[in-house]
């Protein structure tokens, strides 16, 4: 598809550049929206009878009837999904080794593949028939869920990027940024909107994999204070390298859903704008959230609650003898985590039980419930011949 692209040096001297640039990429329907189909009756046959023998299997009588279970379908209007991802962006060479760059990118996703219940229950009619075995209130009688692949959902991701690096002498180190965020109503190819079947913009928000700040730098330190040396003193202190990584980045996205009546699991209702206590292990404050009332949908926002945002740095030192003109040995030990920092990584959403006046009083609503990785180390040696 179309792909353009410029770069232009405004002043004429080789360090500074101007680049930009627009594409259009398709993807490919994947085998997993069609290899469900294989399930279908009448590709698949059940038969079931109870109070048989192996003698005379049919001998017993049929079960009861029961309506077929879910069916996976595609949508006779998918279309292939495609991006379009355009960039423009500044960038100098500096004095001392240094170069900075600074990007402003935008990616756009559609026809993004989704999947939707043909047969799923509209919430007024389930409310209308309390206590009505649900399968006699689908549309299509006899079936379960009708589960259909369509090609209607959309993502919308914008950033700032920032790049920085020093790329000559004893130091080198690389810095960058990025602040961005990244929107969409279908973030797997079983999403499903929440409410109906056609009303996806309710499913809209922060993606599941969205980071609104990313940090990270490396660095390399090449000791230079006894390269002047000789003999047994150089091979014992020259030649250390040390170097690392450090990274930042803000917490992922959830949700909170609650239990109701009728309906099943909704999002919860958000009663209070204070979310957060973020003390020990409770993130979240429980009275800021509630179940959701009989007869209509949950008032909270999909991705409301930011999660711990993740630190961590990695660093390694380095040493290589040589032993004669063809052979040498180098050690090495690195250091993951090395400051042992607790980053939690999920959080219980989950609100199935609210006090009359509002507020989760579900056991461990808001608590973080799981971190990783923790510090290793690791020694190493190689022999080069």
């Amino acid at each position: 598809m179309p792909r353009v692209g410029f770069a232009y040096t405004p002043f004429g001297d080789s360090k500074t550049a101007i680049r930009g640039g627009f594409g259009m990429y398709y993807d490919r329907i994947e085998g997993n929206i069609i290899f469900p189909l294989e399930n279908n009756p009448p590709f698949v046959e059940s038969a079931s009878y109870e109070n048989g023998n192996l003698s005379n299997i049919r001998g017993g009588s049929a079960s009861a009837l029961a309506p077929f279970a879910n069916i996976t379908t595609i949508s006779p209007d998918m279309k292939a999904s495609y991006t379009m991802n355009f960039s423009l962006g500044v960038q100098r060479e500096l004095p001392w080794g240094l170069f900075v760059e600074a990007n402003a990118v935008g990616n756009l996703g559609r026809n993004l593949t989704r999947q939707i219940d043909l047969n799923s229950i509209p919430l007024s009619v389930q409310l209308a028939n309390a206590g009505v075995n649900t399968a006699l209130l689908r549309p299509y009688k006899g079936y379960t869920g009708i589960l259909q692949r369509v090609s209607d959902a959309t993502s919308h991701y914008y950033a700032m990027q920032l790049y920085g690096a020093k790329r000559t002498g004893d130091i080198l180190t690389t810095v960058s940024y990025t602040w961005s965020k990244v929107l969409t109503d279908a973030n797997v190819l079983t999403e499903q909107a929440e409410d109906g079947l056609n009303n996806r913009r309710f499913n809209y928000g922060p993606a599941t994999f969205d980071r609104r700040h990313v940090f990270v730098a490396t660095y390399t330190y090449t000791v230079p204070f006894f390269k002047g040396m000789h003999g047994f003193a150089k091979a014992l202190l020259d030649g250390y390298e040390i170097s690392g990584i450090t990274r930042f980045q803000s917490g992922r996205p959830f949700t909170v859903t609650a239990a109701a009546t009728v309906g099943g699991t909704r999002r919860a209702d958000l009663i209070s704008d204070d979310i957060y206590i973020k003390d020990s292990r409770q993130w979240i404050n429980p009275a800021a959230f509630a179940g959701v009332t009989v007869g209509r949908l949950g008032t909270s926002g999909v991705g409301i609650v930011e999660g711990p945002d993740f630190f961590i740095s990695d660093f390694s030192i380095r040493k290589r003898f040589r032993l004669g003109e063809k052979r040498s040995l180098r050690l090495q030990g690195d250091v993951f985590n090395a400051f042992n920092r607790n980053n939690f990584n999920n959080i219980n959403v989950s609100c199935s039980s609210s006090t009359p006046t509002g507020g989760c009083i579900s056991g461990g609503f808001g608590t973080l419930t799981a971190s990783g990785p923790g510090r290793s180390i690791q020694l190493g040696a190689k022999f080069e011949f």
